[in-house]
């Protein structure tokens, strides 16, 4: 979907993506709590339904998204579960952290990332995170049986499988695998391929 689109989709009072978790979300906080005031930064955050899940279990969470539509029903709903959440309006190929993190995270949303950036931003992510933290992301990959997603926008570049893996050699690889799941975002139903990856800095 290009990302002008979400601006549209996420004016609409329904949230878009539901309310429930990622079941990546919810294995971070399993793999993390109980660390107290654990700290995470989410990449691509949207209406927020995984940072208010951060929250919620006691992180400290940050979310990053371009729409501000999107941000600002993220602090309402946060306001109204009187949850503490901190939101910056940003394209992720503008925006770099400029603080540590416990976990950072992003689903579905690298994909935004120019292929001539990916090594600087994944650079970046990796710089700031703290020892014994994790990386934690999602990404489409291409494969030639899959047919691109009709809301597949202009803006939007595949991964090739293992491409996360070769970013992260030099981390522990907790979980890799790949996925091909089925999906309606655009009323119109197709399959995705994605790796999965969770990642540990060690040193």
């Amino acid at each position: 979907m290009a990302m002008e689109t979400y601006n549209d989709v996420y004016s609409k009072p329904e949230f878009y993506w539901g309310q429930e978790p990622n079941h990546l979300c919810r294995r971070v906080v399993e793999m993390i709590f109980p660390k107290p005031k654990a700290s995470v930064v989410d990449l691509g955050c949207g209406e927020g339904k995984d940072i208010i899940h951060f929250a919620r279990n006691g992180f400290k969470a940050v979310g990053i998204d371009i729409s501000k539509p999107g941000l600002q029903k993220a602090n309402q709903w946060a306001n109204q579960e009187r949850l503490e959440i901190k939101t910056v309006q940003a394209n992720l190929n503008e925006f770099n952290l400029t603080e540590m993190f416990d976990v950072v995270y992003s689903s579905g949303t690298l994909t935004y990332i120019s292929p001539a950036l990916r090594q600087e931003k994944f650079l970046n992510y990796k710089e700031h995170t703290n020892i014994g933290g994790l990386n934690v992301f999602n990404v489409f990959v291409e494969k030639p049986f899959i047919k691109t997603a009709p809301d597949w926008g202009t803006d939007e570049y595949f991964y090739r499988s293992g491409d996360l893996l070769n970013l992260y050699w030099d981390w522990e690889i907790v979980l890799f695998e790949e996925v091909i799941f089925d999906c309606n975002s655009s009323g119109v139903p197709h399959k995705h391929a994605m790796d999965v990856m969770i990642t540990r800095k060690i040193k």
